[in-house]
């Protein structure tokens, strides 16, 4: 029990909540590639969409019910 609190500190994180948390940064980090490709100088001959488009697929069956509003739905992909 916290002496500040009076709570009882939480209990640690199992595997499948810590990827859990690596793929929501996962997802996350896509979302800002994809946002920001043309500000990044990335490759003139990819844009933004087929970026997204791949980056959707490939991640898709990531575990975890989040996804990032950025990128297509992973049923679209």
């Amino acid at each position: 029990m916290s002496a500040a609190t009076g709570t009882l500190p939480a209990p640690p994180l199992g595997v499948k909540d810590k990827k859990h948390l690596v793929v929501r940064a996962l997802l996350a980090q896509a979302g800002n590639l994809v946002e920001f490709w043309s500000v990044l100088g990335r490759d003139d001959e990819v844009d933004a969409e087929f970026a997204r488009e791949c980056l959707a697929r490939w991640l898709r069956d990531l575990p975890g019910e989040e996804w990032d509003v950025r990128l297509d739905p992973p049923g679209t992909a």
